[in-house]
């Protein structure tokens, strides 16, 4: 606000003296006076005013972000549920009787293709059986015997892959 001096007061004070007359000069100054505590008073709920407008904005911004949490807990909330369902159907198949944790999720096909194997080893047990009692398959199964546990054949040296440089050849 503009700052008035004792001297600018002053010269107000003799002007209105002038202009006014003394005998209405109190009641003047009355109305003034109100005049201008009206206005303070306007002055200041304004200024109440848009501090409330601004606290209004952080209230609002905060709710926004109250309801930005409440949504995450929400969330947080329906993945921890789902999370212990799946637990729970993981634990009640773990805890069951006919969980067998080596048992693969092999097909009907596949169950077929092993048990036709397992049959077929074992009428080939039985052909063996026969075949043993002329003699021929014991020399035979001997022999697949002894290639099982043959040890594998060692790769050639290093020395003999590398060809000679072609300065030293042994002609």
């Amino acid at each position: 606000m503009p700052s008035i001096h004792s001297t600018e007061l002053l010269l107000i004070l003799v002007v209105a003296l002038l202009v006014i007359g003394p005998e209405r000069l109190p009641a003047t100054i009355r109305t003034v006076s109100l005049w201008l505590g009206r206005f303070r008073r306007s002055f200041y709920k304004v200024k109440a005013e848009i501090e409330r407008e601004i606290n209004a904005d952080e209230v609002r911004r905060q709710l926004h972000n109250e309801s930005v949490l409440a949504d995450i807990r929400d969330t947080k909330s329906e993945v921890t549920k789902a999370a212990g369902e799946a637990r729970d159907s993981v634990n009640k198949i773990v805890n069951s009787k006919d969980f067998d944790p080596g048992a693969s999720a092999a097909t009907e096909e596949q169950l077929r293709n092993a048990a036709a194997e397992r049959e077929a080893a074992v009428t080939g047990a039985g052909a063996d059986k026969e075949n043993s009692d002329s003699g021929q398959p014991e020399a035979a199964t001997a022999e697949k015997e002894e290639i099982a546990s043959a040890p594998d054949p060692e790769p050639p040296p290093a020395e003999a892959a590398q060809p000679s440089p072609a300065g030293e050849s042994g002609r």
